[in-house]
């Protein structure tokens, strides 16, 4: 594929979520079942990461889950064979847990891939969920830190919602813009893909001194993306299976509005 072209039929969505993560509905199968009836090619199924030692556990699956997990997407893999069903996670980036990614989700399991999805982080020793309300420069600073740390580490395919410090820090200024930057540039030089996460276009809005906007897809952020050499994936993040590739029209608009090369995942589809 060129620029943002993309037909129907090779409808692909590589960021998903079972009931296990506790904030979605739905198992592997129910989402199998809608890709195949919706046209889908490529279904990748990638929850959110059990921890070993059970790091926030609220907002993701046990790990003594994660077998069943495993088991649900074979199962389904076997159960539509006209699918390619991959198998991932989506994690957040900890330096206590890249060994734990690397050896035991990568090797041992053999997951297809994961996600970078920085959801929260730690800022001067307290732990910053991006959902929970604003927050300041700080934490603008060390969500980008993480998010760079975590590129350059190699271990994910792409970066989920990178823009999504929009839901924590109100306003697009010169700190929002360097740091944008920075992710920019990490990403260009490590080849990463960016995702449109097209699931923040039916979100609420929130309401800036500047103005009315998305929490994520952040416009700011992708019009700036439009001057670097980076390349874009459009995901659901759906939470339910009939969400599954909702905003997707909406994702590839912001992507022919500034430009954005559509990267090529069908790696990930060769590993299977």
């Amino acid at each position: 594929m060129t620029g943002t072209q993309m037909t129907k039929k090779q409808l692909q969505d590589y960021h998903t979520h079972t009931f296990r993560c506790k904030h979605a509905q739905g198992d592997v199968e129910d989402y199998a079942c809608f890709a195949a009836q919706h046209g889908f090619e490529v279904l990748g199924v990638s929850d959110h990461i059990p921890f070993p030692d059970g790091w926030c556990p609220e907002v993701r699956m046990e790990l003594a889950e994660l077998p069943a997990y495993v088991q649900a997407i074979e199962r389904a893999q076997q159960k539509f064979p006209q699918l390619v069903i991959l198998k991932g996670l989506e994690c957040e980036y900890e330096d206590r847990y890249l060994s734990y990614y690397r050896e035991e989700l990568l090797k041992r399991w053999n997951f297809d891939y994961l996600i970078l999805g920085q959801h929260l982080f730690y800022c001067d020793g307290e732990l910053v969920y991006h959902w929970k309300g604003m927050r300041g420069y700080k934490e603008l600073k060390a969500y980008t830190q993480e998010v760079i740390k975590g590129i350059e580490s190699g271990l994910f395919a792409f970066v989920a919602h990178p823009d999504v410090f929009g839901g924590f820090y109100e306003l697009w200024d010169q700190e929002a813009i360097a740091c944008s930057r920075y992710i920019l540039e990490a990403a260009e030089a490590y080849h990463i893909p960016l995702e449109i996460n097209s699931s923040g276009f039916h979100k609420d809005k929130i309401q800036t001194r500047l103005e009315l906007r998305n929490r994520f897809p952040l416009e700011h952020f992708w019009e700036l993306a439009a001057h670097y050499d980076i390349q874009v994936v459009i995901n659901s993040d759906a939470h339910q299976p009939d969400k599954l590739g909702e905003g997707w029209q909406e994702g590839v608009a912001l992507a022919r509005r500034y430009n954005l090369q559509m990267a090529d995942l069908s790696y990930l589809c060769h590993k299977s």
